[in-house]
This record gives C-alpha cells, structure tokens and sequence, in this order.
C-alpha cells in the first residue's frame, strides 16, 4: 500500500503501448509509489497499458514506467476525463524518488 498526495509538480506525457508517447504534456492529479492520476482527452479503456514518461522537479532525466489503466472516467462539467493508472513496470531506484517526493511533500504539510 502505498500513500498519494496531490502531484500538480509532476508532468506526464503518455501512450498506449506500441504507439508513440504524445507531446502533451498534462499535470498529474496525484501520484503514490504505486501508480498515478492525470487528466486524459479521452476515456481510456480498463486495463489499457500505458507507456509513461514522469517528469518530475529538479531530475535530470525523466522517468520511463509502464501502467495499467484501472479506471477512468469523464469528470463532471469539464470536457476532460481522468485516469487512475497502477504502475506494472517501473524501476525501483525511480519508484524510490516517487516515494521520497511523497513523503518530502507529507513532511512539508505538516504544521510547525
């Protein structure tokens, strides 16, 4: 189980496997070692694999992760949809930064 926090401070491009990775680039929703929500032009099929390219602050290179779509619905009075995406495929050492930037951004929240 892994904790999520909001994660506008990450950019996401995305494709579906076998097609080419799109230019736009969206701002995440939020993001949790265990996967990711971002907003999406269209519905996405369940179980959909992603390719994903995570860009996060301060990183030199971004992250390249594969995901499975678990749902992903339109989002009332908006002409978007979003996607909540479980990582299937994504290297541990950059799953870590994820982790570490939740839990530096839980740490930043709290009160004084």
């Amino acid at each position: 189980m892994y904790v999520r926090i909001e994660a506008s401070f990450i950019k996401v491009k995305y494709g579906i496997v076998g097609t080419k990775i799109g230019a736009v680039v969206r701002a995440a929703k939020d993001v949790g070692g265990g996967g990711i929500r971002f907003p999406v032009s269209k519905r996405l099929p369940h179980g959909a694999k992603l390719d994903l390219e995570l860009t996060l602050p301060h990183e030199a290179a971004p992250i390249q992760a594969q995901a499975q779509v678990i749902w992903s619905a339109h989002i009332p009075g908006r002409r978007t949809y979003e996607a909540g995406c479980q990582f299937t495929r994504i290297d541990p050492l950059d799953r870590g930064k994820i982790i570490r930037r939740v839990h530096q951004a839980l740490r930043d929240r709290k009160p004084a």
